[in-house]
């Protein structure tokens, strides 16, 4: 008591060793790939690229400006969504419109004879292969 009285020190209760199995460590949840890829050729679809004009082109010079790390990320994810959708671009008409729709990007069914489930399940099945095999989206995969 003399002690905590001198130094300042408040006593404190006994402190117990916590077991292993006592702590709920949240598991991981990694994210699909496939469906991150698609967010990003989603956005990348969604952009306006109309404004051709001057105001839109810079100068880079020698000197180093100021990095805004949410600028470096949009520019990421627009160059990932370009990748995609020539991706998109080279499969058949068919599953290039299912995988339209299903990212809402057209609402139409134009293929009145083939079933939209079926397509967009094969669509899907050739589009995540060639995204594992594309230079620039095969990390996402591993």
């Amino acid at each position: 008591m003399a002690l905590s009285a001198a130094f300042g020190i408040i006593p404190t209760p006994a402190l117990r060793r916590v077991r292993r199995e006592e702590v709920a460590r949240p598991a991981f949840a990694k994210p699909d790939p496939y469906g991150l890829l698609m967010a990003c050729w989603s956005d990348f679809m969604r952009t306006d690229d109309r404004d051709l004009s001057g105001s839109g082109m810079k100068l880079q010079s020698d000197a180093v400006a100021d990095r805004n790390v949410h600028d470096d990320q949009r520019a990421a994810d627009m160059k990932i969504g370009e990748a995609v959708n020539a991706m998109v671009d080279s499969l058949m008409m068919q599953q290039r419109w299912a995988i339209y729709k299903s990212q809402g990007i057209s609402t139409a069914w134009r293929f009145p004879n083939a079933k939209y489930e079926d397509v967009l399940s094969d669509a899907r099945d050739d589009l995540e292969k060639k995204l594992r095999n594309n230079v620039a989206t095969r990390l996402y995969f591993s």
